[in-house]
């Protein structure tokens, strides 16, 4: 069985905070700085999730926080049978 980790890529996390906006409107746009929510735990970790596929992993994944999902990056791991 294959379980995904779900983590925040490296761009998108400062300190105990998330960036929680569309990471490509926070390029074009001035004020993404403010798009930063705080997290309970400073760590780019946020769960093993299971899908039907990747992204509706990472939809899962981001709701956890309430980020948006391509600040999202999935680990497969196999637990075997």
């Amino acid at each position: 069985m294959v379980k995904q980790i779900a983590v925040i890529k490296d761009a998108y996390i400062r300190d105990t905070q998330v960036l929680s906006a569309d990471p490509e409107w926070a390029a074009e746009n001035l004020a993404w700085d403010d798009n930063f929510i705080d997290v309970k735990y400073p760590c780019l970790y946020i769960g093993i999730f299971e899908g039907i596929d990747e992204t509706e992993i990472k939809s899962k994944a981001a709701a956890t926080l309430g980020v948006h999902p391509d600040i999202v990056s999935l680990i497969a791991i196999d637990y075997g049978q």
